[in-house]
């Protein structure tokens, strides 16, 4: 059965929760706000409920262990996972991790040590005669465990009084051997544990010290050579002494106790039993010694029962510790695999952002002068007959092409439709002319009251003019409105050396794009040569690529809140789109002025002649001159006086 105020508290923060999330957000008033501390003050007590180490429930220890709760289960497997008499975890590697924790109460525990040494002292001084006082040893231990005090206590002082931001550490060598003497001390559990021999030993002497000079039993001179219950209350502070420590071993503190307690009895029963015997009683009806020995028991019965229960709490808060460091690592496994997830699905920089701020509905987009954009459709493949195996692993080779481009001038991939490979260059942001990010002003935005872009332009009349290009041909220019085909290209006068040098600059993205669907040629003519040998036997263009290439002004980014996915917009994708469908298979078709750029890299691009392209009309366009093998681009001849 369960509790029935519990039952009842977990009712009403249930209700309390409830409510408060229904109405805190909304309705900032005092009852609300007392409210959530009336929940407060439930989920506090449930808590506490919840805890292994709170009050014994006797419906917990009747109560078959079915149909438990999840706390309930943590705290059984909890409890199978500790050793009932030593408390001791059943994991080995645990419990050394658990020893090697560093034990930031050392120094408040040797304070309490020294003063129980000097009480010791005090007694042993008052109640022996002079002549038997032991004066060298009483002044070594005197020096040793001040010692030990001062370095425990060193490092807390000199932060205190002496540290600053700009120094961690002391600057003279004494200061700093004792900073980190006194820090070892609470990291090592070797020197832990020697400092705590070295103070039971000390208490244990300077008790023994009472004892050390009395004769056997035949001498009555002797029989009152110390107070029985002058040893006896020693003997309870050496236990106590032997629990205070709190770093060290449960079993070793309770074996020093144990020894010290077994000793006394030895001394009492055989040893000084005459003397015992004759001491007062604490009951009449009780012998004396029986007296000397029940207070002893008691005592390690207590200090044992208090050690066992701040061990257990100890024990539990360190499993806590532990489950808390595990969810961490998750968290920390499941952040890495969400960014390369992400990192898989956006460009880096866009990942980052968005790992960075929390986006609610906002626009999020770039706007390049230049971008090259690039559609590879691999023709003649039959999806079902050859199955998705074939296209994933022929991707899987593209992006292998792909990781080669990740320099400054970084090729990205766009997206995989059907048999069509999609990517552009250019898409860097620090290229970009123009970000726009939520709670960033940026210039040159202009929002219409719905949310989308306006931009407005005075365009006057079109004005072409035909500049003849090599072998006679011609390139179609708009000079008024610095357009051709949907590419933004510069109709200003003759420029310097410097821009144009800035501006071959800008074009190597179009020298980029090149080089990667010429390595994308090269790896579908090796995966074809390696894996498609009997396939489509008669065929002469069966698997072979078939590429468009077109660049210019675009912009790119991310639309929606739900499978986000990066894209991008403007006339070089749609110019790209119409290069690769109304290309040749096994070569890469260009527009124009695409063509006009890659010249100036010395790479040849002949005149393929009208093309009709949709909403367009007949435009013309070029072939990338390659090799054969796809091994590289054949060089530009430049025209002839002839041709011109």
């Amino acid at each position: 059965m369960h509790d029935p105020r519990r039952v009842q508290r977990e009712r009403q923060a249930k209700k309390l929760s409830e409510a408060s999330k229904s109405n805190f957000m909304y309705n900032s008033t005092l009852q609300q706000y007392n409210q959530v501390r009336n929940q407060a003050k439930l989920e506090m007590c449930r808590e506490l409920d919840k805890m292994p180490i709170g009050r014994i429930q006797i419906t917990k220890i009747c109560r078959r262990s079915t149909n438990l709760t999840q706390d309930e289960i943590e705290e059984e497997t909890f409890r199978r996972n500790i050793s009932s008499f030593c408390l001791l975890f059943r994991v080995r590697n645990w419990e050394i991790q658990y020893i090697r924790e560093p034990d930031v109460m050392l120094k408040y525990s040797i304070v309490l040590a020294w003063f129980v040494y000097m009480c010791l002292l005090a007694i042993q001084l008052l109640s022996k005669d002079p002549q038997y006082h032991y004066w060298i040893y009483d002044g070594i231990t005197v020096c040793v465990l001040t010692t030990l005090l001062i370095i425990s206590w060193y490092k807390k002082l000199w932060i205190m009084c002496s540290s600053d931001t700009e120094q961690s550490l002391p600057q003279y060598k004494l200061s700093r051997f004792l900073y980190k003497m006194s820090d070892g001390m609470q990291s090592s559990i070797a020197i832990r544990l020697t400092v705590y021999v070295l103070v039971i030993v000390s208490c244990i002497a300077v008790t023994a010290m009472q004892v050390i000079d009395c004769g056997p039993k035949t001498d009555t001179d002797l029989i009152q050579c110390f107070h029985p219950w002058i040893l006896t209350n020693c003997v309870t502070l050496m236990i106590g002494t032997a629990f205070l420590f709190t770093r060290i071993p449960f079993v070793v503190k309770t074996s020093v106790a144990v020894l010290i307690t077994a000793v006394y009895t030895v001394l009492v029963v055989y040893e000084f039993d005459y003397i015992f015997a004759g001491s007062p009683s604490t009951n009449v009806n009780l012998n004396a010694k029986y007296s000397h020995f029940l207070l002893i028991i008691i005592t390690l019965g207590i200090f044992h029962l208090m050690e066992r229960q701040t061990e257990f709490i100890a024990k539990v808060d360190y499993n806590w510790k532990r489950q808390l460091m595990q969810k961490q690592d998750d968290a920390l496994i499941t952040n890495d695999t969400i960014k390369v997830l992400l990192v898989n699905i956006l460009p880096s920089h866009v990942a980052d952002f968005y790992l960075s701020t929390q986006l609610q509905n906002e626009l999020y987009y770039e706007e390049y002068d230049n971008v090259a954009v690039m559609f590879a459709s691999i023709k003649n493949f039959d999806t079902d007959k050859i199955g998705l195996r074939v296209l994933n692993e022929i991707i899987c080779d593209f992006d292998d092409v792909l990781n080669k481009y990740s320099t400054s001038l970084r090729v990205e991939k766009i997206k995989v439709a059907n048999w069509t490979y999609m990517a552009a260059c250019g898409l860097d942001v620090t290229r970009s002319e123009q970000v726009n990010a939520p709670q960033v002003k940026f210039r040159n935005v202009s929002l219409m009251p719905n949310g989308r872009r306006s931009q407005y332009r005075n365009l006057g009349s079109e004005q072409l003019q035909r500049v003849p290009y090599g072998n006679g041909n011609t390139l179609a220019l708009d000079m008024e409105r610095g357009q051709y085909e949907g590419n933004v290209i510069s109709g200003t006068p003759r420029l310097s050396s410097s821009e144009n040098d800035s501006e071959r600059s800008n074009d190597e993205v179009v020298k980029v794009m090149a080089n990667f669907a010429l390595d994308l040629m090269r790896a579908m003519r090796r995966f074809n040569a390696e894996n498609m040998q009997s396939e489509y036997e008669g065929s002469t263009d069966y698997g072979m690529l078939r590429i468009g290439i077109s660049h210019g002004r675009a912009m790119a980014g991310v639309v929606g809140i739900s499978k986000p996915h990066y894209d991008i917009w403007g006339n070089p994708v749609n110019m790209a789109s119409r290069m690769d469908s109304t290309g040749v298979p096994g070569k890469i078709q260009v527009t124009e002025n695409t063509a006009l750029k890659l010249r100036n890299f010395n790479i040849q691009c002949n005149y393929r002649g009208k093309t009709f392209v949709k909403g367009r009309g007949n435009i013309p366009t070029y072939i990338l001159g390659t090799d054969d093998e796809y091994k590289g681009f054949l060089p530009h001849q430049p025209p002839t006086q002839a041709d011109s």
